[in-house]
């Protein structure tokens, strides 16, 4: 994805003008990422988000003080940035370059950023963001600073939309974002955070338990409401009673399963951590481990080893058993339903697309 200057975006509730951009080079792995500057619509406090999209990682922070602690931080990864491309009102040429340190608390969800360039050093603080948490709302043909207008053909279909929303105010109801696996259970109380693992690429997967009153059934019924059944394959084990449920979305893999101690846990992550990382998850049973790997390699390898083909898989060599899904699965039928109710309600506000598609 890219966003130009003018563009206005909202990130994580709040819209903002797209000021400036600084695309960067990790020099040690040779990886490419966008920081773009952002100017509140209303207010005068200015925030960075931060797009990297090989590692799927967002995030968004402002300025601090130079001399912001970070006790209760742990740092998760430092390197050299070079510039690679600016544009817009930023305060660097390509060829610049700086040493970085990031660092993240016991949560994983805030971060302090470090940046000691040859004449000064820079940090900010902020927190990171789910891919749906921002997006282009559209682009204002009246930002003047660094040049506006209908000329380029992208800009053109921008004021098209922009004169769509003109002629229909409601327009914005045909964009439906539906949360993470992760933010339902981030912000349903029912679920208590228990740890983050991390896995090879950076990436992570995060535990979640319930009260020792539910079941897995429970846990998974409560994560398909919260995402409004928008799910590609959901399927129960049926080898032992109250076997795992798992569950694929587009972009994440959760397994909701019975531990070794009796608790109830939800492991959630993104695909790609699904596909680099084929470890037992969080004090599973052996038999739970089982049905985390032949529901994955079933449901989401094929497709995932296309999109992910620059990381190796422990799933290339996979000789294990494969699951035949079925509608007829009682979390199946569950999600169908849910997404089946979601999609009438939205349509029925005035949400949804027309003419039924």
């Amino acid at each position: 994805m890219r966003f130009n200057i003018g563009d206005i975006l909202n990130v994580d509730g709040e819209e903002y003008h797209v000021i400036g951009r600084i695309t960067y080079k990790n020099t040690e792995a040779g990886m490419h990422w966008d920081e773009y500057r952002l100017r509140p619509l209303e207010g005068s406090i200015e925030s960075w988000l931060s797009v990297d999209e090989t590692f799927d990682e967002y995030s968004v922070s402002t300025k601090a003080s130079i001399g912001t602690s970070t006790a209760g931080y742990h740092l998760v990864d430092q390197g050299t940035e070079v510039v690679v491309s600016r544009e817009g009102n930023v305060d660097v040429d390509p060829g610049d370059r700086a040493q970085f340190f990031e660092y993240e608390d016991s949560t994983e969800e805030k971060t302090i950023s470090r940046e000691v360039w040859d004449d000064e050093t820079e940090v900010s603080t902020g927190y990171y963001l789910d891919r749906d948490e921002f997006f282009f709302v559209r682009h204002d043909s009246e930002f003047k600073e660094y040049g506006t207008g209908c000329s380029s053909g992208f800009t053109i279909i921008v004021c098209a939309i922009i004169a769509l929303m003109i002629i229909l105010p409601d327009i914005g109801n045909l964009i439906h974002f539906t949360p993470s696996m992760r933010k339902v259970m981030d912000k349903d109380s029912r679920f208590s955070y228990v740890t983050s693992i991390t896995g090879q690429d950076r990436q992570k997967a995060r535990v979640y338990s319930v009260g020792s009153n539910y079941t897995a059934g429970d846990a998974a019924r409560w994560i398909i409401d919260g995402i409004e059944g928008d799910t590609e394959v959901v399927q129960q084990d049926e080898e032992e009673e109250n076997g795992s449920i798992g569950i694929l979305t587009k972009k994440e893999y959760c397994l909701v399963y019975t531990a070794e101690d009796g608790r109830v846990l939800a492991q959630v992550s993104s695909r790609k951590y699904a596909y680099t990382n084929d470890d037992t998850p969080y004090h599973s049973t052996s038999h739970a481990h089982r049905y985390y790997r032949r529901f994955y390699y079933s449901g989401g390898y094929s497709s995932d080893k296309g999109k992910y083909k620059s990381s190796s898989s422990p799933y290339s060599s996979y000789d294990g058993d494969t699951i035949s899904f079925s509608s007829s699965d009682t979390y199946s039928s569950y999600s169908s339903s849910v997404r089946q109710t979601s999609i009438y309600s939205r349509s029925s506000s005035g949400g949804g697309l027309s003419g039924g598609k």
